[in-house]
């Protein structure tokens, strides 16, 4: 299912884990401290089993959308230290959500807890790598000791 997906979508290696295509960008300009932006982009995400999207920050907001697959774990550490576990999914009715905003500048990794994740991410101002950072998880280790486990656990080796 997971090399159907891949081929069927055009997805392609994600620097955080799994796989993914954007799927539109905004030809609406917009400035921000770090010049100028599209005012928003969307793309699919793909995390197989065995992957996970490794420790990153966006300077800009997230919206996660689930699609199909099993529920992904979610985990948002602050800048004060507290982390927040969400659950992307489709049973409401377990705490899981359609949809998480990961609002801009918050840490955030993630952890398909099935087979399969296919999600989408939609953001605004638009996704650019120059406004993206994955951090070391032994820096981030050395930072906030109390999720050290966490942080080398979905991290990847060389950033």
């Amino acid at each position: 299912m997971v090399e159907e997906l891949v081929k069927t979508l055009g997805l392609a290696p994600h620097p955080e884990g799994g796989f993914y295509r954007e799927t539109w960008r905004s030809t609406v300009p917009v400035e921000t401290p770090r010049g100028a932006r599209s005012v928003g982009t969307a793309m699919y995400y793909l995390l197989p089993r065995g992957t996970f999207a490794a420790w990153h920050r966006v300077n800009s907001d997230e919206l996660w959308h689930f699609y199909d697959g099993h529920v992904l774990t979610m985990y948002l550490l602050n800048e004060n230290g507290s982390m927040e576990t969400v659950s992307l999914g489709r049973d409401v009715t377990r705490g899981e959500l359609p949809q998480v905003l990961v609002p801009a500048g918050v840490l955030q990794a993630a952890l398909p807890r099935g087979d399969y994740t296919l999600c989408g991410c939609t953001v605004g101002p638009g996704f650019d790598f120059a406004d993206w950072e994955m951090p070391r998880g032994e820096d981030l280790a050395a930072r906030y000791p109390e999720h050290a486990k966490l942080f080398r656990l979905l991290s990847r080796s060389s950033t």
